[in-house]
């Protein structure tokens, strides 16, 4: 809640810095350079205090109305690019970027105003009592607003006063105007006209989609396409299907082939003897790395390669005289050899594990001979915290042979299991012993649409026509729509035919040892277009369900 209205109001406060940023870039192109002059500190932060921003300036008109450099539809787009432009890598305060963004704002800035303008034209803008209701929407935003600050302050108890109360919701707008620059009458000023833009929109949406719909014939062939998608990126690549679908927790539509559902008893193991079999086993595996890269270094040398000789030291370079050591200093003792060690060793410290739980095991055994199904023993044994869960017991844990979620110990033991019932015997992993259960083979290929799988495509294919069919509208009405730009809104678009001429002269120019040998550099991309929807911000995620401690 917090942290979806403290984001709400950052973009307000960067929706107003955009005002004075596009304010103070015209004034900076229209203005004379007047001569530098010392000023004082003191003066000059007086000065820029009371410095008001530029006036606004008349940018466009579209048919009737006229866009200024103030408009809310331009400040808002300008908002949204900056954002985007800071997240593609680019430096909006770039001489050859800031045009962009200023294009993009203004190119936005027409559309809406062309939607507007139809949406009167058809008798669907906004009345006034859409524009009162959505005050009431704005003000209870507000008050939610204004609620979260009283309870993150926690001066209110249950048995405060109406009046505490009035006095804690004072304080608190108090803090948000001290802080943010936001009271009541601003926030609802500058979300309405946004608000209503967003209603009106809507309404000739639906108007232009009419009675189109999806068929069921449309989701089955999106749902094959995701399938093919999935199929083409994960078949023969286990690491990178495991990597997505539970490190990112990534929707998949096909699963490859060869899994096995899995499910396990995990005993716990004392520390102590898990560290002494953990330490002797990488010791073992050091000692068989030193031992393959000795042999490598042993190797004879290639025919005809001849030693290097060695180097004879430098003339000169013979040790200083007096650098013997300091009288009384023994040399160091040499380190005593570490004993290396041998698979019996090994072999030594699982038995001290596997005979720590021999007990239990012989439990375990007894009670399955007995007819007590695997899946009460986990629950009474288990102590791996993803076994709890009553859906993954059912289902087991996915492990293919190549899997990489899960200890090597534990994929081994998967693997080995003959046929669906089989269990394994106790199996020393990172974590503890397992007894592994062989529960059933997970058919590969394409996962069933689920009714509620097909509603969510239907949705979305839904709303891709809509936004389709009203872009199509929207690209005949500004062809028809009569747009003019002032020089002062001709100075905001970029010319691209200029810079791609001037292009190969400076190449021409160039001296030929400055010429890249690799050709010429990719050109950066910047933000979508308006009409083009923006990529939704990606991030790591956790996996849906936690991987088995077997990891």
């Amino acid at each position: 809640m917090m942290k979806r209205i403290m984001c709400i109001l950052l973009s307000l406060m960067l929706l107003a810095a955009a005002t004075f940023a596009l304010a103070e870039d015209t004034a900076e192109e229209t203005a004379v350079e007047a001569p530098a002059e010392e000023v004082p500190a003191e003066a000059a932060a007086e000065e820029a205090a009371a410095e008001e921003p530029a006036e606004p300036v008349l940018l466009a008109t579209v048919n009737s109305a006229e866009i200024w450099s103030n408009n809310i539809d331009l400040l808002y787009a300008f908002n949204y690019y900056y954002e985007m432009a800071v997240a593609y890598g680019l430096d909006p305060a770039d001489q050859s970027v800031l045009p962009m963004l200023r294009m993009y704002a203004m190119e936005y800035a027409i559309q809406a105003t062309v939607v507007r303008q139809k949406a009167e034209e058809l008798g669907l803008g906004a009345t006034e009592e859409d524009i009162e209701k959505t005050k009431e929407d704005i003000k209870a935003s507000w008050a939610e607003i204004v609620d979260s600050f009283v309870q993150e302050a926690g001066v209110i108890t249950e048995t405060s006063s109406e009046e505490d109360k009035a006095a804690a919701r004072a304080d608190a707008e108090a803090t948000i105007l001290a802080t943010y620059g936001y009271d009541e009458e601003k926030y609802i000023n500058e979300n309405l006209d946004l608000a209503v833009y967003s209603l009106v929109e809507k309404r000739l949406e639906a108007m232009l989609v009419g009675d189109k719909t999806v068929t069921d014939e449309d989701i089955e062939k999106y749902f094959q396409d995701l399938v093919n998608e999935d199929r083409e990126t994960y078949e023969n690549d286990i690491a990178t299907y495991e990597f997505y679908t539970q490190y990112y927790g990534q929707s998949s539509y096909f699963m490859p082939e060869g899994y096995r559902g899995i499910t396990h008893i995990l005993l716990e193991v004392d520390a102590e003897l898990m560290q002494t079999w953990s330490d002797l086993v990488a010791r073992y595996e050091e000692q068989q790395s030193a031992s393959e890269a000795e042999a490598t270094g042993e190797e004879e040398p290639a025919e005809g390669t001849e030693p290097a000789e060695e180097a004879e030291p430098a003339e000169g370079t013979e040790p200083a005289e007096g650098t013997e050591p300091a009288e009384g200093t023994e040399p160091a003792e040499e380190a005593e050899p570490v004993e290396p060690v041998t698979p019996e060793m090994i072999e030594a410290a699982e038995k001290a594990i596997l005979d720590s739980v021999q007990a239990k095991v012989d439990e375990i055994n007894a009670k399955l001979e007995s007819g007590v199904s695997f899946d009460d023993l986990i629950q009474e044994y288990g102590k791996d915290p993803g076994m709890q869960n009553e859906t993954r017991r059912a289902e087991g844990y996915p492990v293919h042979k190549d899997s990489i979620l899960y200890d090597p110990a534990f994929i081994a033991a998967a693997m080995e299991l003959e046929k669906v019932g089989d269990i394994s015997k106790p199996v020393i992993g990172q974590s503890g012993v397992h007894i592994l259960h062989y529960l059933r083979d997970i058919p590969g290929g394409a996962t069933e649409m689920t009714p509620e799988m097909k509603e969510e495509f239907r949705v979305t294919l839904q709303s891709e026509l809509a936004s389709d069919v009203f872009h199509t509208a929207l690209e005949e009405w500004i062809a028809a729509a009569s747009v003019g730009y002032t020089a002062e809104g001709e100075s905001w678009k970029p010319n691209f035919e200029e810079e791609e001429e001037a292009a190969p002269a400076a190449e021409e120019e160039a001296p030929a040892e400055a010429a890249s040998p690799e050709g010429e550099a990719e050109a950066e991309e910047g933000p979508a277009s308006p009409a083009d929807e923006a990529p939704a911000e990606e991030g790591p995620a956790s996996p849906a369900e936690e991987a088995p401690a077997a990891e």
